[in-house]
């Protein structure tokens, strides 16, 4: 009986990787005039020395905790998470991922107050987030609009000029 629940248990949990090697790509929103919050996307291929194909991941992005989830290929991750643009400022973003036994550890840890600093991430992706453009300071019908009055304006005079 207890070889049958030990077998269960782990066949139930996510396999453990063991020296991650990753290559990961992000996306980060650079428009802010036709969207109304900043994503980031996260994007991983992970490769374990032990051969591990469906380790359950989960990252950490400044203390807020998102479920990664499996693509369709095998060892490839997708994390995105959303936020306004007044709080995605520009700079350098450590998402840090876990497996299942570090993030129960970390979720532990929060929990009961205690310094999750001290838990070590599986492996660590860093994203540049450049900010979002917000669109020119000054709109185009503005512009076309002085320029306008400015045409008119030249014209005015010159033709008063040519009737003195």
């Amino acid at each position: 009986l207890a070889l049958l629940a030990a077998l269960c248990v782990s066949l139930c949990s996510g396999e453990s990787c063991l020296e991650p090697a990753i290559t990961p790509s992000s996306y980060t929103t650079s428009d802010a005039v036709i969207s109304s919050e900043s994503v980031f996307i996260v994007e991983i291929s992970l490769a374990c020395r032990n051969g591990a194909q469906s380790v359950a991941l989960y990252a950490d992005v400044n203390g807020k905790q998102f479920p990664v989830t499996r693509g369709q290929d095998v060892g490839r991750y997708q994390v995105s998470w959303s936020v306004p643009h007044r709080q995605a400022s520009s700079g350098r973003y450590e998402v840090k991922f876990f497996d299942e036994e570090s993030y129960s550890t970390l979720r532990k840890a929060q929990r009961n107050n205690e310094d999750v600093g001290s838990i070590k991430p599986l492996f660590t992706v860093n994203v540049d987030h450049r900010g979002v453009w917000s669109g020119p300071w000054v709109s185009t019908e503005v512009v076309a609009a002085a320029i306008g009055i400015l045409v008119y304006y030249l014209a005015f005079s010159a033709k008063g000029t040519i009737q003195a």
